[in-house]
Parts: C-alpha cells; structure tokens; sequence
C-alpha cells in the first residue's frame, strides 16, 4: 500500500512539474536566461523598463549626480515618474535639484548638460 501511494505522489510531482514548465514556456514565454541571469547587474534592464526611463537613467548616471527633478510634462506621466524613480535609486527625485529632466521637445532657459534621444538633462 505505502508503495503504491509512493509511485502515485511521483506521478502527481511529475505532472506537476511538466505542467509549470509548459505554462512558463509556451503562455507567458519564459527564459531560462532571464533565470539564470537575474542577479548579474544590468542584465534585461531594457526589458524592466522603457527605453525613456534608461536613457534619462544614462543621462543621469553620466553626469554622477545626487538628485533631480522632472519636467511638468514627464512628472504628470506617472509610468515614466515611477520607474525613473525607482531605476535610478539611490539617486533621488528633489524639488529643490538643480538638475532637471525634460523631454527632448521641451526648452528651458537653463544650461543643457547632455541629451540623448528622447531625454535632456538641464542645470538650472
């Protein structure tokens, strides 16, 4: 009786596990390289987030500083304000920074530090 309850358990685990595996693949179209990558730093970054949010990150990470602020047009887009916000940790949003992030069809009568894209970085 134990025996049979043992080969039934492994046959219930091995489904199991078969099902998982196909759900992973074919529905929602998993990588085993997002997987076995997921700790090395900067690995998917383009998959976590747009590419606005990692070119501002770039910008900011270029010019190595502490704080920043948004532009009205990108601080009312909530997705962008999020993600930058998170991405680019520990560097953080502030008010007060002299530092401003805008859209690349956004002007300001500041000093343009650098630009990519779709993102410019200003010194107020």
């Amino acid at each position: 009786m134990k025996k049979k309850n043992f080969y039934l358990t492994i046959f219930l685990l091995l489904i199991c596990a078969i099902k998982i595996i196909q759900i992973g693949y074919k529905r929602i179209h998993f990588s085993s390289d997002l997987l076995f990558n997921s700790f090395k730093k900067g690995f998917a970054d383009n998959q976590a987030v747009s590419e606005d949010v990692l070119d501002a990150f770039k910008l900011i990470s270029n010019q190595k500083i502490s704080y920043f602020r948004l532009s009205d047009e990108l601080m009312y887009n909530n997705y962008f304000r999020q993600r930058i916000v998170e991405f680019s940790y520990p560097v953080r949003l502030k008010k007060e920074s002299k530092f401003l992030i805008s859209n690349i069809n956004e002007d300001f009568n500041c000093t343009m530090k650098s630009k990519s894209k779709k993102i410019k970085l200003y010194e107020c």
